[in-house]
């Protein structure tokens, strides 16, 4: 290799272009190519003008499987790592070295305009989803980044609010998802947010980017910025970031001069560039594919779409297995079906279905109507929309939100379906009854108008370029529908924990959201929902049968196994997701009322019985000490709990955890003196035999007034009271 001058040292901090970084006469091979693709590659033909990322134009062909909520909601991780797998084949055909996805940030509300493309409400299920797709695409020899770290859990002033977070809620919610990808499926790359944490822009932030993700986890990949997320490139060089995106950037001239003036060593740029260069060499052993199955490809696509679906509201109406039903077909998404969320998701898919194609091939006797077109509706379009309606056996209403109400960029100003789809259901359930509501959306709905007067509900999300066959599927029985909510649908927005203040515009609280989000707020308040984290019907008459637990706290992969016997009572062969919740009761932790920690989906045939084993490792009980900056398993009482979702729990254990480390809070001299009594009995006893037995009121007051209080009446020396004081606190450090 060339000894590359300060100047080109310079460059290579920052992309040559849109999608392309490392690009330079003094490293040998080709420049690193990346491309968009949480839900399947964009890649451009040739540059496009202005930055118009989202016109087709000149964008290739690919696979749009469906959206990460989708993904999420099948629970099935070796379907993920299958979508991982395609997704990097496609990558080595188009010659893209690292795709950027996933997104492992957590719906926070689902007035998140992005929460399409994040997985879950959940840390744990983000977490597994996560690292199975990462794991996939990386199988195919290229690279996965997840983004955005860290803190991005809403559009608006994405660039700029500040998070304002304590230790423990960011690794035990926000972060862990992130740590558990990393940890366990080692990505190429990691990206940078836009916004602030705590004060510090996440791009230039030492705490995040230097002392979470190098020092404390240890990853030696490469750290790449959002685009445009750099907002001081000397503090981010300084601070751990690699690679600042888009470029070229505006301030080579800002480096060049810091380099200068002694602001910025040539050491620290080289530092900066080492995981590049590592990256580099992993980017040179990769090999094209110069064919691939695209049609196997749809037909995973397709697969995915079957076990995302849920089945939200069945009274009996589904399936529709004659297909000699008269069947009115209402809504323009059954035609311009909504198969993705926008902005950096965007791909041109390869294969496109309609919903009203598909099931013209399976029913006889079929009617359509538009009734509305995107957010609008006309007289003529509902006069319609009855007509065919009340001339029907049934009708399949098509409705979800559009691109105008959700995509990246911005946050959802309610939960409601669009006002003139409602109109259209309002007025065909006058002279109709029987309806099926078919919903395309990425994120929760308040759905309380339409409830009463559909017959059945089917959370479709967003399928991507298979939004046809899945649903036809499900809907005439062909296959039990499999799918469960990676989300609390809540009655309405202002039962939503962070009601009122998401989103924000200049500082957003996340201190309390360790009790304060998604399913650990509802549950533990027990706050009545419209449908449970976890959540979903099935065709299947699935009962829980002889559960049996055994626990043995020496075995760190399976410190708890959990042994059942499931059988399928009915004629038609069913997923069942067996879902494990932890409840940790130990005094004065805060903790939600209970955490997913475990999962299982499996197929039960017809009139089968299915023995099935799932076992909760140690890492399961695990807490985050922020006196040890890690993550710890306390000596305490725990409750496991086996159940369909969060509310229907089957069977509990009790288990008491003995044989690992003592709790006690992270104390300082303010706390009450009982706190001595219950987690330093030996400096509370010490204080009783050398003062006197402490009155009850004497101990509710702090530590250090009991001590001087100790001093005064005993006369003791200010430098034993002192020595005792700094005792104490080396004690409550450790």
């Amino acid at each position: 290799m060339k000894k590359i001058p300060r100047d080109e040292k310079v460059k290579l901090t920052s992309g040559q272009g849109n999608w392309h970084f490392f690009d330079s006469p003094y490293v040998e091979g080709r420049s690193i190519h990346v491309a968009d693709g949480p839900h399947g590659i964009r890649v451009y033909r040739k540059p496009v003008e202005g930055g118009n990322f989202s016109n087709h134009t000149h964008v290739q062909p690919a696979t749009l499987f469906p959206s990460a909520s989708a993904m999420a909601s099948t629970w099935n991780r070796f379907l993920i790592e299958q979508v991982g797998r395609a997704i990097g084949r496609e990558c080595r055909h188009h010659g893209v070295d690292v795709v950027l996805g996933p997104g492992l940030n957590l719906k926070r509300s689902p007035l998140g305009g992005r929460n399409f493309e994040y997985y879950s409400e959940d840390p744990y299920l983000t977490g597994e989803i996560g690292t199975s797709f990462v794991r996939g695409v990386q199988a195919e020899q290229v690279g996965a980044c997840v983004k955005h770290f860290a803190l991005n859990e809403q559009e608006t002033m994405r660039r700029f609010v500040d998070v304002v977070i304590d230790e423990r809620t960011m690794h035990e919610m926000y972060l862990y998802p992130f740590y558990q990808v990393i940890q366990r499926a080692n990505p190429w790359m990691v990206m940078s947010s836009y916004n602030r944490v705590n004060g510090t822009y996440a791009s230039e932030s030492s705490a995040l980017l230097h002392t979470v993700l190098r020092t404390q986890w240890g990853y030696k990949g490469a750290v790449v910025s959002d685009w445009g997320a750099v907002q001081d490139k000397v503090k981010s060089i300084k601070h751990g970031m690699n690679i600042d995106m888009p470029g070229p950037s505006a301030f080579e001239g800002v480096v060049n001069e810091a380099l200068d003036n002694g602001g910025l060593s040539e050491a620290q740029l080289d530092a900066s560039l080492a995981p590049v260069f590592a990256l580099h060499e992993k980017v040179k052993a990769i090999t094209r594919l110069k064919t691939i199955d695209m049609d196997a490809h749809h037909q995973l696509a397709q697969d995915v779409a079957r076990e995302a679906i849920v089945l939200l509201e069945n009274d009996g109406i589904l399936p529709l297995k004659n297909p000699d039903y008269t069947v009115a077909i209402v809504g323009h998404f059954a035609k311009a079906p909504r198969v993705n969320g926008g902005g950096s998701a965007m791909t041109r898919p390869h294969t496109q279905e309609i919903p009203f194609d598909a099931f013209s091939t399976v029913l006889n006797h079929l009617s359509y109507a538009d009734g509305y077109r995107d957010n609008t509706s006309s007289q003529a379009q509902i006069d319609e929309a009855l007509k065919v309606a009340r001339d029907s056996d049934v009708v399949l209403f098509f409705t979800g939100t559009t691109d105008e109400i959700e995509t990246e960029g911005k946050d959802r100003d309610h939960m409601a379906l669009p006002t003139h789809h409602l109109k259209v259901f309002d007025a065909i359930r006058h002279v109709n009854d029987n309806i099926v509501v078919i919903l395309s959306n990425g994120s929760a709905l308040d759905l309380r108008t339409i409830k009463p007067y559909a017959r059945a509900i089917v959370e479709t999300w967003f399928l991507g370029g298979a939004a046809a066959q899945a649903i036809v599927d499900v809907v005439m029985g062909r296959i039990s529908p499999s799918g469960r909510l990676q989300e609390t649908f809540p009655l309405q927005l202002e039962h939503t924990p962070h009601y009122g203040t998401f989103p924000q515009e200049v500082s957003v609280d996340y201190r309390h959201d360790l009790i304060m989000n998604g399913y650990r707020y509802y549950d533990t308040h027990q706050h009545e929902v419209l449908y449970p984290f976890g959540y979903g019907l099935s065709y299947g008459d699935i009962h829980y049968q002889k559960v049996s637990w055994t626990t043995d706290e020496t075995n760190p992969k399976s410190t708890v196994t959990i042994d059942v016997e499931l059988e399928n009572r009915s004629d038609i062969d069913a997923h069942e997701t067996m879902q494990v919740y932890l409840s940790t009761n130990i005094e004065t932790i805060i903790k939600p009322r209970h955490e997913l920690k475990a999962f299982k989906k499996v197929m039960v045939p017809a009139n089968a019985i299915r023995s099935v084993r799932i076992d909760v490792p140690l890492e399961a009980f695990q807490t985050y000490d922020v006196r040890r900056h890690g993550f710890v398993v306390y000596n305490g009482t725990y409750h496991l709990k086996l159940g369909r979702h969060s509310r229907d729990i089957q069977d509990a254990l009790r288990v008491d955890i003995t044989q690992q480390i003592p709790y006690t809070p992270q104390m300082t001299l303010d706390y009450p003196v009982n706190f001595l009594a219950r987690y330093y009995p030996t400096w509370f006893t010490h204080i009783e035999k050398h003062f006197r037995p402490l009155r009850w009121h004497e101990k509710e007051e702090p530590i250090w007034r009991i001590l001087d209080r100790y001093q005064r009446h005993h006369n003791v020396s200010e430098r034993t009271i002192e020595t005792i004081k700094k005792q104490m606190k080396e004690d409550f450090d450790a």
